[in-house]
């Protein structure tokens, strides 16, 4: 199975969130340890784009 990392949108860190092909997450409050910032992201399996905003 393939995956992919999702990048912190503030610190770019990769290792952020683990993304598999058939993944959908939709305003998703991810927390990164390494920036300590908050970010509501939102992730489409078929286009494989992420859309996050940084609060």
């Amino acid at each position: 199975m393939t995956f992919r990392w999702c990048r912190c949108p503030r610190c770019g860190n990769a290792h952020f969130i683990k993304i598999r092909p058939d993944t959908r997450i939709i305003n998703f409050p991810a927390y990164c340890k390494w920036c300590k910032t908050e970010s509501v992201i939102t992730i489409e399996p078929k286009s494989r784009s992420s859309y996050s905003r940084v609060d």
